[in-house]
C-alpha cells in the first residue's frame, strides 16, 4: 500500500468513525501532546520520538502546549472560586 493509499484511508475511517477525517500528523501531535502532558519529566523522548532535531523544536510546539493548557486551568480555577464567592455573598 502506498503512502498516498494509508494516508487516505486513514482519514476516510476516520470520516466514517468520529464523522471527521483526522490525519496522520495530527495522530503524531496527539502522540506528542499526550507524553508531554502525563509525564513532563520525560518530555525530552517526544524529541526523539518526534524525529526533531533539536529539543528547541519540540519545546517550542509541546512545552507551550502545557503553559496554554496550564493557564486554562488556573482561568477556570479562579473563575469557580469567584462564583463561590459570589454564591456566599447571596446566600
Amino acid at each position: 500500500m502506498s503512502d498516498k493509499m494509508i494516508y487516505a484511508n486513514v482519514r476516510r475511517r476516520t470520516q466514517n468513525g468520529l464523522g471527521f477525517p483526522v490525519n496522520l500528523h495530527r495522530f503524531r501531535h496527539a502522540a506528542a501532546t499526550f507524553w508531554s502532558v502525563r509525564d513532563p519529566v520525560n518530555v525530552r523522548g517526544v524529541k526523539d520520538l518526534l524525529g526533531h532535531a533539536t529539543f528547541a523544536t519540540t519545546e517550542q510546539h509541546y512545552i507551550m502546549a502545557q503553559s496554554r493548557m496550564a493557564g486554562r486551568a488556573l482561568a477556570r480555577a479562579i473563575e469557580d472560586l469567584a462564583a463561590a464567592a459570589a454564591d456566599d455573598a447571596v446566600g
